[in-house]
């Protein structure tokens, strides 16, 4: 996988005055739309739309003061590709583990046996030869089940595959980077969180992909109770001051964030104030928004 971070794709949102702040790709304000049935989903707020689509998330009775944008890899198909593994009690970033193939040789690391094969081994991490390439493991469980999955794991025409030792099971697979990436982009004071998130900018976003998980067991992210039912982390590596982020369905990850003012408590308890408004939009809804879109590679790390 490339080495840019998640904190570039994701500061260059928050960095508006580059590429997206020309006079054709800069959003116009307008209201978000309602729904025909009251909900995009049949299922709820946070139900999953197509597979094959990705949603939108914006923050109920708000206006896009600062636009909607759609971030567009059109090289995501080409890989690398991922495999989500999990406990049962697992969520976004934590009691798993996420596979990804192909990955660059490390530079370092521990000498591990993967079946026949010698890996190389760092905290929460392994990277192996594989299919005249490279695989890496990555997560938050003990590395005795990290060599399993690791051990399980076989490539066919290019892409991971894993056959979950006991006590896991697949989640989701598919794509590092994200095809799209749906963001929303607010004034802090424009969503009432000046007082702890100063007068920045808040943003919401939506990806589906397996690389935002990847780079969470990478950084700092923490468990930071729940949105809408769901296991939610924070982070401050993933842009901004500080992203809060959860997993509506599995492989879909949505999150708020904020540019401006310190990550603490205050600040913490305001995207989940923030996060607890948003809702989910259709992909066609999403559009009715009028996003800008802009080609890029959605890199996550």
């Amino acid at each position: 996988m490339a080495v840019v971070t998640i904190a570039a794709l994701v500061v260059s949102l928050i960095l508006v005055a580059g590429e997206d702040t020309s006079p054709s790709a800069a959003p116009q304000r307008s209201p978000s739309p309602p729904s025909s049935t009251g909900s995009p989903f049949p299922d709820g707020p946070d139900a999953a739309g197509p597979r094959d689509e990705t949603p939108g998330l914006v923050i109920t009775g708000v206006a896009l003061g600062e636009g909607s944008l759609n971030r567009h890899d059109r090289t995501a198909n080409a890989g690398p590709w991922t495999v989500t593994v999990r406990r049962p009690d697992g969520s976004l970033g934590l009691n798993g583990a996420v596979v990804t193939f192909p990955v660059p040789k490390p530079q370092a690391g521990r000498p591990i046996r993967i079946g026949r094969a010698e890996g190389w081994a760092r905290n929460g991490e392994i990277v192996w030869p594989v299919a005249d390439s490279y695989a890496r493991v990555r997560g938050d469980l003990p590395q005795s089940q990290l060599v399993a999955i690791a051990t399980a794991t076989t490539v066919a025409s290019g892409r991971p595959q894993v056959r979950p030792p006991s006590g896991l099971s697949v989640v989701s697979t598919g794509a590092a980077r994200p095809h799209y990436l749906r963001e929303a982009r607010y004034g802090s004071g424009d969503v009432g969180e000046a007082g702890e998130l100063s007068r920045g900018l808040t943003f919401t976003g939506v990806a589906r992909c397996g690389g935002f998980e990847d780079l969470v067991y990478a950084s700092d992210a923490q468990a930071s109770g729940a949105v809408r039912g769901k296991p939610a982390i924070i982070t401050s590596e993933l842009g901004g001051n500080g992203v809060l982020a959860w997993e509506p369905t599995p492989g879909v990850i949505a999150y708020v964030g904020y540019s401006g003012a310190p990550l603490d408590r205050g600040a913490i308890a305001a995207l989940h104030r923030l996060a607890e408004r948003t809702h989910l939009l259709s992909a066609q809804e999403w559009q009715a928004t009028g996003p800008s879109t802009v080609d890029q590679v959605n890199d996550f790390g």
